[in-house]
């Protein structure tokens, strides 16, 4: 019957190991219990440490020219300024001339030139420079320069912000309101917070109606939501440990939030199911119940978590910190979950014992009552499938195919998010930018001409001269700011005889040229102002230009001169670029393991690669409708958002792996269910169709809580949480029906018993694992069972 169920020579049953400690967790339940009080109350602490350290959505590429531009920027230059953000003036009364609009200007210039992070700024009216007034003269654009990395410019962008919500309350009328890359980051991560705690605000509640409806009882259904929530809890103060070293994206927590949840409940309704069973079977045998459940569905709950942190680990290997501290902290956040579900789970189930079925909910006694599912509508449901499995397959997979087809088409962009925050200083600056000047002008594009041969010559002068004017010639570009410019006005030409004289005098005013010169004359930069918003195509497209055609025509490759292009829609293109190149070794790490342990688990070679195309199919379809939706916009106004014509940069590839891990947790549940009953019987037939009708009511169920969880956080405003949601809401509705209860019915029929073939050779290499949720040991006055189970029996051929 299998190495779990194995006895002695005496004749003893030789418990497995989780039955053991199920066993012992049970018997000792108010000193676990003890120790996790501890550790909930530890973890409260460390959650505001998560929260506060989080960042806005980085687009960091290590090693691609955005990122070497940043770095260049920071260190070479007598003004680090690592980001150009905009201070936007705005007033309905009053135009820029008025006495009470220059007052504020002057006011907020005077302060923020003292604010901590602020390396650059001027007062527009001394720039002469027309292009910082709007042309009504009611708005005014102060440029700003940061200084210091993404989550130091995060940090100062709201102490700006407060400084300057002062000068506008002592003023007469004009708003003032800081943009720009991080401004916007630094909104999103206030509004982010704001949803997701209206989401769980929805999506709780109504996964207690369900779990009600799935269990019957109050204690029985509150219990995995109770545990879900603790082990959510658990997760944010094991990543509020080590926020210290690592900085999460604002995302993170969206994700952690969403899989914390459903995968803490779902694995607690599974536990819970199993415990209720094998409590009517050992006739209230509490401490052998626990042991029994462990040792089936805790041990299924095992390898699914583990599963999961396999395919996520996949995402280490793409060069941008957004994948890694994702990947890490929904590593961590499983990993918590899993100590939850195989520790403080048993001992509760072994504190309540039968009382997990007190207070049954009026109207749904059958939900309590042990039934005989062999005789349930799944049973019967799965019995239609195996007559017709070409038929019934067929068909599921055509639809399917049509759910999957406009993956195809699938683009990728990024949203700066400014319409998700829209209400706050940075969203409403980031408008009146883009309605009454250039759009990019509050996230300006950023080249770097370095030279570590040497200060930069007369040669290298003139193609700079020449690579400027080239971009002013381009109808995308709005203005451009080169060292070139301030040469032929200050010094009469281009020549590195004027650019070392105008440096000396820099240093002796201490004015000048920090922003466009280094110190050591080998590096220069330029600002580029696209005329599109820094999301648009039109901007992306522009970057190509640049770095394929402008720079190489100009700059080239001469004297070891590089040229390198930074800022927002650079990082897009970046970052798109490195999804696209690591997407195929990322594909490669997570099926490549998946297959190996799906092969230890269930000692057979059809299963786990059934297991695999199953996954991919329900993953692409969830991406085709995401693509048909977010992209096309089909349904937009009822899901309120606009579409930009693409999928957030980053979302396809962390998408995959997350659906990849929750598709095979399903798999996991309800094969490892048919291997059970393959191990008895022998008889594939009956293995698929129990498999089914034992697992079918809790998957569903489980399927529904993720779908309700998911789907509330469909009500946020930041557009990548949004898709998110729904992509993991669809993909989990497609997997729980067509793929679960038709498709893999469907194929196991005709397959036969080949579904649990495997090599002789193969199956004596192998290491015995036996990861799967086996035969649970059987009660302690109950007849040893013959191993030998018999010989697989010839099935009738499946009619189509």
């Amino acid at each position: 019957m299998g190495t779990e169920t194995a006895r002695s020579v005496h004749g003893r049953v030789d418990r497995p190991i989780l039955y053991r400690w199920g066993a012992w967790c049970a018997r000792r339940a108010w000193r676990v219990i003890a120790v996790w009080a501890l550790v909930i109350v530890g973890a409260g602490l460390l959650v505001p440490k998560f929260t506060d350290s989080l960042t806005g959505s980085s687009l960091k590429v290590d090693g691609s020219d955005s990122a070497r531009v940043e770095t260049l920027l920071t260190e070479k230059f007598a003004s680090p300024v690592s980001e150009d953000a905009v201070v936007v003036f705005d007033s309905t009364r009053h135009t820029a001339d008025a006495p009470a609009y220059r007052a504020a200007v002057g006011a907020a210039v005077a302060a923020l030139r003292d604010q901590e992070g602020v390396l650059d700024i001027a007062d527009p009216y001394g720039a002469d420079d027309p292009t910082l007034f709007s042309e009504d003269r009611r708005t005014l654009l102060v440029p700003v320069g940061l200084g210091g990395g993404e989550r130091d410019r995060q940090d100062t962008v709201p102490r700006i912000q407060g400084t300057l919500d002062d000068v506008a309350a002592d003023g007469e009328g004009v708003d003032v309101m800081l943009t720009g890359s991080s401004a916007l980051n630094a909104a999103v991560v206030e509004q982010q917070d704001k949803d997701l705690a209206r989401a769980e605000s929805i999506g709780l509640p109504i996964a207690l109606l369900v779990l009600l409806a799935a269990f019957g009882t109050l204690v029985a259904a509150c219990l995995p939501l109770l545990l879900g929530v603790v082990a959510l809890v658990t997760s944010f103060g094991a990543l509020g440990a080590v926020s210290g070293v690592v900085s999460f994206d604002v995302f993170s927590q969206a994700v952690v939030t969403m899989l914390g949840l459903a995968l803490g409940i779902d694995y607690c309704l599974f536990a819970v199911t199993r415990m209720r069973e094998e409590l009517a079977a050992r006739k209230g045998d509490v401490p052998a119940a626990v042991g029994a459940t462990m040792a089936t569905a805790g041990k299924a709950v095992l390898f699914s978590g583990c599963t999961v942190i396999i395919s996520v680990a996949g995402l280490l290997v793409v060069r941008a910190p957004v994948f890694r501290t994702m990947a890490l902290g929904v590593m961590i956040a499983v990993a918590a979950m899993l100590a939850v579900a195989t520790t403080l789970l048993p001992a509760v189930l072994g504190l309540l014992g039968p009382r997990i079925d007190k207070l049954a909910v009026p109207g749904m006694k059958r939900s309590v009552r042990t039934t005989d599912v062999s005789r349930s509508g799944w049973a019967r449901w799965t019995k239609v499938v195996m007559r017709r499995p070409v038929l019934v397959g067929g068909l599921t997979s055509v639809v399917l195919l049509l759910a999957i087809l406009p993956a195809a088409q699938l683009k990728l962009g990024f949203d700066v998010g400014a319409s998700a925050v829209s209400d706050a200083p940075a969203g409403r600056g980031y408008e009146l930018v883009a309605d009454k000047f250039v759009p990019g002008a509050a996230t300006p594009l950023q080249i770097v001409l370095d030279k570590p041969a040497g200060a930069l010559d007369d040669a290298d002068l003139a193609a700079l001269e020449q690579l400027t004017e080239r971009l002013r010639d381009n109808d995308d570009v709005a203005e451009v700011q080169s060292v070139t410019d301030v040469l032929r006005q200050q010094a009469g030409g281009v020549d590195a005889a004027g650019l070392r004289t105008l440096m000396e005098a820099a240093k002796q005013d201490g004015e000048g040229l920090g922003r466009l010169i280094a110190t050591d004359g080998r590096t220069t930069a330029l600002a580029v102002l696209p005329r599109e918003a820094a999301d648009s195509d039109a901007s992306v497209d522009l970057v190509h230009w640049i770095r394929d055609t402008a720079v190489p025509d100009t700059v080239g490759e001469r004297d070891g001169t590089s040229a390198f292009v930074g800022g927002l829609s650079a990082q897009t293109v970046d970052i798109s670029e490195e999804v696209s190149r690591a997407t195929p070794l990322v594909l490669a790490l997570v099926l490549g393991l998946s297959f190996i342990l799906l092969l230890l688990a269930f000692r057979s070679l059809l299963l786990p690669l059934s297991a695999i195309v199953m996954n991919l199919v329900s993953v692409g379809a969830a991406f085709g409708l995401l693509t048909l939706v977010f992209q096309e916009g089909h349904g937009a106004s009822l899901l309120d958002f606009t579409s930009g014509g693409f999928i957030q940069a980053y979302l396809p590839l962390l998408t995959f792996v997350i659906l990849f891990g929750l598709s095979m947790d399903y798999e996991v549940f309800l094969i490892s269910r048919m291997k059970e009953e393959w191990g008895h019987s022998r008889d594939n037939t009956r293995a698929v169709t129990e498999g089914v009708a034992h697992t079918a009511k809790v998957i569903t169920a489980a399927a529904t809580i993720m779908m309700v969880i998911f789907a509330a956080f469909m009500i946020t405003k930041v557009v990548e949480v949004k898709q998110m949601g729904f992509a993991l809401a669809v993909a989990v509705l497609v997997d729980a029906t067509l793929i679960r209860v038709v498709l893999v019915p469907a194929l196991m029929r005709l397959l036969g018993s080949s579904n649990w073939w495997l090599p002789g050779w193969l199956d004596r290499v192998l290491p015995r694992v036996e990861l799967t949720e086996g035969s649970a040991p059987p009660p302690d006055d109950a007849p040893a069972r013959d191993e030998a189970a018999g010989r697989p029996r010839e099935e009738p051929a499946a009619r189509g």
